[in-house]
């Protein structure tokens, strides 16, 4: 399909959420848009990932976003696929950095496999123009946790084709860190956001994910974790907490094989994802 052509039935197209809203009464005091596994790069198609198709979508995901008046937005991991060389994989980086400047509120992210398999970590957060990989931020009302799983279980950064992706890990310092995040501040509720799915037994889990676990569902302060990694869309409830596994936007053609979503964030405690494209819509009870 012509871009051009795209970028006209997307800005036709600012959907409404493909779920019942709350009650009027109910009014969000948050949104955050969310995304996650965009995979671009300047490549052919392989299998069901198209690669460059992933500026169109990203482009109109942007444009829903601000036409909302999110608060803030957050990419789940893997912006690009893995290039050949740092010089093409930066180019490809630097062009979804560039469409998600275009975004009227704060961008955060989480790493991927993928954002570092050419790249270090110095490399990728310098192109992004940020110094840490895990982290915390505000939003009414709450609190997000970023977490960095992309490191192997000794403990080493993923970076420079030196990893393993299957050997996902959450290393000691980071834990600490967990911990000491969630007894600070006020007690809201937290939500947590990462790249690899903590909430399984197989490859696209981190390795240590009931440690993990074990410091989330200890602080009782956290209400669900949002991931991606896997690129379907699954929910499962473990221990009290909520987690919800984000459909890759790079699956398919557009406009139709796109998603992302839009996270509100009410009084209550409760959550409520409305999907966009191929993302599901799912309403997260009141922890």
């Amino acid at each position: 399909m012509d871009r051009r052509i795209f970028l006209t039935q997307a800005g036709a197209w600012l959907l409404p959420a493909c779920a019942a809203q709350p009650p009027a009464a109910a009014e969000p005091v948050a949104r955050l848009g969310i995304v996650t596994d965009i995979h671009y790069a300047d490549r052919a198609t392989a299998g069901t990932r198209q690669y460059r198709d992933s500026i169109a979508k990203l482009t109109e995901a942007v444009a829903q976003w601000n036409s909302q008046q999110v608060d803030a937005v957050i990419q789940l991991g893997d912006f690009v696929d893995a290039s050949p060389t740092v010089e093409l994989e930066l180019a490809d980086l630097r062009r979804v950095v560039g469409v998600l400047r275009e975004v009227r509120a704060p961008r955060y992210f989480a790493i991927g496999n993928h954002c570092v398999f050419t790249l270090t970590k110095p490399q990728f957060l310098e192109a992004w123009g940020a110094e840490r990989s895990w982290y915390a931020f505000p939003l009414p009302g709450y609190r997000g946790i970023v977490l960095d799983s992309a490191f192997t279980s000794d403990g080493r950064p993923y970076g420079g084709r030196e990893f393993d992706w299957r050997d996902a890990f959450v290393p000691p310092e980071q834990l600490e860190w967990l911990a000491a995040e969630l007894r600070r501040g006020g007690g809201e509720p937290a939500v947590v956001f990462v790249h690899h799915r903590l909430d399984g037994d197989d490859h696209y889990t981190v390795r240590n994910a009931p440690a993990v676990r074990a410091v989330l569902e200890a602080s009782g302060r956290v209400i669900a974790v949002f991931q991606g990694h896997n690129h379907i869309n699954d929910y499962r409830m473990i221990g009290g907490i909520q987690y919800c596994t984000l459909k890759a936007m790079v699956d398919g053609p557009p406009p139709d094989s796109s998603a992302y979503g839009t996270l509100e964030f009410y009084p209550d405690r409760g959550l409520h994802l409305h999907g966009f494209r191929l993302l599901e819509s799912r309403r997260l009870a009141a922890g």
